[in-house]
């Protein structure tokens, strides 16, 4: 199944002519979503270069505070204090944190954890965010230590979604890694089943999926990396899309 850019969806209901509060947090950090987005990728294979994650961000937290949204999960923490292109990336040590200067954030990875606990903390959600790797939750706790809406969990992706009773508002999912891509894309293909086969995600819930147009896959055709899988298994299950950029958006399908 290919999918395209004109298989996106065009719903003006999205973004409002006045932006909500989250929109305008997010602001600031528009630049630095953009070069994390697009620096170190090659964007010449592609007829159009995509939107970047700050399109989406803004999409996805206008929804959800326009829907009154409480849930946010997270699959994959936000886990270096810094970009891989500075010392200290997947560092331990605290010294590489500087809270008060953004320039260093890990933006190549798109530090959802900390937009979305910024940028939605005056609605007060519960936020889940999700990694089995210790050391990954260990630096995100300190990342978002002044933000009580965020809940930290060391688990497994499946096994957390499995457990997980409430309904969604806003599901990230970032788990595993770009290369070598089968094992993410299966990983995030199994993810996919327990949010369908659970219902986990609300009435006018989002899905929002990072690096599908990542341009620094090895050896993958079909122009989804690791959500080759997932992707067309949500389309089959009752979704759509709503986003087709460099991260894509989905919801319930509304057609009668």
């Amino acid at each position: 199944m290919k999918i395209t850019h004109a298989l996106a969806l065009a719903y003006s209901f999205f973004l409002t002519t006045k932006p909500t509060e989250s929109v305008n947090r997010l602001e600031k950090y528009k630049t630095y979503l953009e070069d994390g987005t697009y620096n170190g990728q090659d964007w010449s294979k592609l007829q159009k270069k995509p939107q970047s994650r700050y399109h989406t961000f803004k999409t996805a937290f206008d929804h959800f505070e326009k829907n009154k949204g409480k849930i946010v999960v997270e699959l994959g923490t936000t886990h270096s204090f810094v970009d891989g292109r500075y010392p200290g990336c997947d560092k331990d040590d605290t010294k590489y944190w500087n809270p008060n200067d953004p320039t260093q954030w890990d933006w190549g990875a798109g530090c959802f954890t900390l937009m979305a606990a910024e940028c939605l903390s005056h609605l007060q959600p519960q936020i889940y965010t999700v990694d089995l790797d210790a050391s990954a939750i260990h630096r995100c706790q300190i990342m978002t230590k002044e933000y009580n809406t965020v809940k930290h969990h060391r688990s497994d992706s499946e096994l957390f979604l499995k457990k997980f009773t409430q309904k969604i508002d806003l599901l990230y999912l970032d788990t595993g890694y770009m290369n070598p891509i089968e094992p993410t894309a299966q990983l995030q293909l199994r993810e996919a089943r327990v949010v369908v086969e659970q219902d986990l995600i609300s009435e006018n819930g989002l899905i929002l999926i990072d690096d599908v147009r990542n341009q620094n896959v090895i050896g993958d055709k079909s122009g989804l990396g690791k959500s080759k899988y997932a992707i067309p298994y949500f389309l089959e299950n009752g979704f759509e899309i709503v986003e087709d950029e460099y991260q894509v958006i989905l919801r319930k399908s509304h057609k009668s």
